[in-house]
């Protein structure tokens, strides 16, 4: 799982002075009994990178489309700088979009592609060669003026449209599936380009994705939407490290998830017993009741294999390897830990080897530490 790339001088969200650049106040969007968007609030702000992720129908290219103005809502208001946007068209809001299609118009040139809102906006034909140019520059498709849509490549379709979104130097850039057109390689290698430029001119985008990689590469925070509500905001790594729920933690890359009761508190650490017999230890800040049913939520990644076996420790399961998938740079095993109970574990490939590490059938032990997953109530 990809982890967004250090972006710490971006964190006016920790500055409870800062103002937000959007505001989405209690905004609902029905279709006749249909619920799309269901009392959302968000607050998004200046020179964000924002992604709304969720699986397809959860809300999210609906609360976009409502950003743009393209739908109104059922009720709430929509601020950008502090303004009252709710009910303006999308020719009045200081907002552009980009449609996963792309929509370039396949009789016109790259250059004239580009150039279409600025002659919609009557601009001055000097100025609008110069923004052009501009923009032809900053995507680097300037050999491509005169190509028109057919003769291009996906990836170079998808620098024109973001070309002519960028245009008219929108306040707020509204992107849905930027990338989904994109093969795989093109893709991963578009979204660090996409980052970079977003962050040499300082626009604010919100993009819309249903691909965890993609949303968790390129945000500085994202929210994770289902059923048309949010139900976690945060930076990539707080929603990957400290899910607030069951159903994040298991859209967000894969998880073990144990079902048990807290029996003990220690601290800032509770005892968790649960049916498979081995009592878990884990950091919880949060006050929890002795009895409190709970999850203990594990990333493979943080399991390790363990030397010896030992009745007492904590943390600490033993099972039986089911399967095996070999990716090159890792390797997961699938472990049965208890009846109807499979737990995963991912490990490095650190050193060339022509065998697994581990054999189907072998018997395992693995642990892992009381910081290394979270204690959810939800």
């Amino acid at each position: 799982m990809a982890i967004a790339i250090d972006r710490r001088s971006l964190e006016p969200w920790q500055d409870p002075k800062a103002q937000p650049y959007v505001r989405i106040e209690r905004v609902t969007k029905q279709f006749g009994d249909v619920y799309a968007v269901d009392d959302v609030s968000l607050s998004i702000f200046q020179g964000e990178f924002f992604s709304l992720l969720g699986s397809s129908g959860c809300g999210k290219t609906t609360l976009l489309r409502i950003l743009a103005g393209l739908e109104y809502p059922s009720s709430g208001r929509i601020f950008i700088d502090g303004v009252d946007v709710t009910d303006l068209p999308p020719y009045s809001r200081p907002v552009n979009m980009m449609f996963q299609s792309y929509a370039l118009f396949p009789h016109m040139t790259v250059e004239q592609n580009v150039e279409f809102g600025l002659k919609q906006e009557r601009m001055p034909r000097r100025e609008r060669a110069e923004r052009v140019a501009e923009m032809l520059d900053l995507l680097r498709i300037g050999e491509l003026r005169r190509r028109r849509p057919e003769q291009l490549s996906g990836g170079q379709r998808q620098r024109v449209a973001l070309a002519r979104s960028l245009a008219k130097h929108p306040k707020l850039l509204l992107l849905d599936e930027p990338l989904g057109a994109l093969d795989k390689r093109l893709r991963e290698h578009t979204q660090f380009e996409l980052v970079n430029l977003q962050e040499r001119i300082g626009t604010t985008f919100i993009t819309v994705t249903h691909d965890q990689e993609e949303a968790m590469t390129m945000s500085t925070r994202l929210a994770v939407m289902e059923a048309g509500q949010i139900i976690q905001v945060d930076t990539p790594t707080g929603i990957y490290e400290y899910p607030n729920c069951r159903f994040v933690a298991r859209f967000i890359g894969s998880v073990n998830l144990f079902e048990g009761k807290v029996v003990q508190r220690d601290g800032d650490e509770v005892l968790v017993e649960t049916p498979l017999g081995r009592p878990m230890r884990m950091r919880c800040p949060q006050p929890l009741a002795l009895g409190t049913q709970v999850t203990v939520a594990v990333r493979p990644e943080k399991v390790r294999l363990c030397a010896a076996f030992r009745e007492e420790a904590v943390n600490q399961i033993r099972g039986v390897v089911e399967d095996i998938a070999y990716l090159g740079d890792v390797s997961i095993y699938h472990v049965r830990v208890g009846p109807g109970q499979i737990a995963e574990m991912t490990l490095a490939n650190i050193q060339p080897r022509t065998e697994q590490a581990l054999t189907w059938g072998q018997e395992v032990a693995m642990e892992w530490s009381p910081t290394s997953g979270v204690v959810l109530t939800d």
